[in-house]
């Protein structure tokens, strides 16, 4: 598996862009849109850890990943991720959709531990399936 993927890497990754002031936060938070699948296009997402915190809402069927289990997204589902746990996402529908935020521990501190919230212990639930009606008012939030 190869190295933990840092903000730096992620937004050079994803962007080939990084904010000018991610070196003097003291805490990091940003909000992203998936893009939508362009036939001949697919998206990679490498298996492995990242140094950051991720919540997405996800529409459109997908597998995620993990050491020990593949979990199926059938329709639309919001997920937890955290630096301990190494995943790979993998897109199956044409067309998808859907918004996220990554975030770092510095950023959260106000909020108590995070290691302490169940979605973001290692063996916590990291993904929830949702109805339509569900799926509408997470994304008011996002």
């Amino acid at each position: 598996m190869e190295m933990v993927e840092t903000l730096e890497e992620f937004y050079k990754r994803k962007l080939d862009w990084m904010p000018d002031t991610i070196k003097n936060e003291i805490g990091h938070f940003n909000m992203f849109r998936l893009e939508p699948y362009v036939e001949g296009n697919p998206t990679n997402i490498p298996y492995r850890r990242r140094d950051f915190y991720k919540i997405m809402l996800v529409k459109g069927q997908s597998q995620v990943h993990f050491a020990d289990k593949v979990v199926t997204i059938k329709k639309q589902a919001l997920s937890f991720s955290n630096p301990l746990i190494p995943y790979k996402w993998e897109h199956l529908d044409k067309i998808r959709e859907g918004m996220y935020c990554i975030f770092n521990q510095q950023f959260f501190h106000q909020f108590g531990l995070l290691n302490q919230y169940e979605v973001f212990q290692p063996n916590g639930a990291h993904i929830f399936e949702l109805s339509d009606g569900e799926t509408e008012q997470v994304s008011v939030l996002f």
